[in-house]
Order: structure tokens, then sequence, then C-alpha cells
């Protein structure tokens, strides 16, 4: 992993685990690990195995993706969507929101006229 992503994992943990209510002893108890070896993925030292990133998704109910990137995956069902996300993902976040609010404006004028 690189030192981005183990930052955006560390981050992740600690947050999803403060959102949970749950302390870290009490993660580990439930991933059935060392206190301390938990403890050492919060903070970065040691990266977990796929086994322990897994159930921490299932644990947190997120996806893979936003544990260690922090972004949530989207599924696209058609091609036009799957070219729209191609296109739309690389930009910054503020041109991204251009691209949504400049859809659902389209998509309002485009009811009224319905109307």
């Amino acid at each position: 992993m690189t030192d981005t992503t183990i930052k955006t994992l560390t981050t992740t943990l600690r947050q999803l685990r403060s959102d949970a209510g749950y302390t870290q002893d009490k993660v580990s108890h439930l991933l059935k690990i060392q206190r301390a070896t938990y403890c050492n993925y919060e903070n970065g030292s040691r990266t977990p195995p796929l086994d322990i990133l897994i159930a921490l998704a299932e644990l947190y109910q997120v996806s893979m993706d936003y544990l260690v990137r922090g972004i949530d995956t989207v599924t696209c069902t058609g091609p036009f969507s799957k070219e729209l996300f191609k296109e739309a993902d690389p930009l910054p976040a503020d041109f991204q929101q251009e691209v949504l609010d400049y859809i659902l404006f389209k998509k309002l004028r485009r009811n009224k006229m319905l109307w």
C-alpha cells in the first residue's frame, strides 16, 4: 500500500470505529485479534491482511474501496452511465459538482417542459 492509502485507511478505521461507538478493545475482540495488533492497524505501523480488511468492511457495512481509498464504489448499470463516470471521476471535486449541477438543471428543465 502507498503512504496515502495507509493514511486513508488509518483515518477511516478510526472514524468508523468512533461512529460505531466501539473501543479498540471491542473491535479487536470482534475480529479475534490482539488489541495491540488492531492498534497498529489504526496507527499505520502495520497493514491489515486481506481477511481482516474484509472483516472490517463487513463489520462497518462499507465497501473495501471506502476502507482503503475513502470513496464509495459506484455501480454503473449502462454503457452511457459508465462513460459519464469514467469522464467525471478524475475531475476535481468542484468540477464534479458543476457536472452534477448541470445534469440536475437539465433534468429540472426537461420536467418543466413536460408539464
